[in-house]
């Protein structure tokens, strides 16, 4: 029976433990995305990084217009 608790206690920390990465991993999702919506240092971000992958934009752009398609056929369909 006490092995049973044990177990369970160990379960419940996992379970803990996997929801505190959970919500850090959203906070500094939600965290980048605001400290982006500020048009000065999406400017500098960008900057920096056409500094450090000159070669980064093409595929990026190339990535977005390929998904928009999806994006907007997701919107109709959830507007259904």
């Amino acid at each position: 029976m006490d092995n049973h608790h044990e177990l369970a206690e160990l379960e419940k920390a996992e379970a803990r433990d996997i929801l505190y990465v959970a919500g850090g991993a959203a906070l500094i999702l939600l965290g980048a995305g605001l400290a982006m919506a500020n048009p000065g240092i999406r400017k500098t971000v960008k900057a920096a990084l056409m500094a450090v992958a000159p070669d980064l934009e093409a595929p990026l752009k190339a990535g977005v217009r390929g998904m928009m398609p999806d994006f907007e056929r997701y919107l109709k369909m959830k507007g259904m």
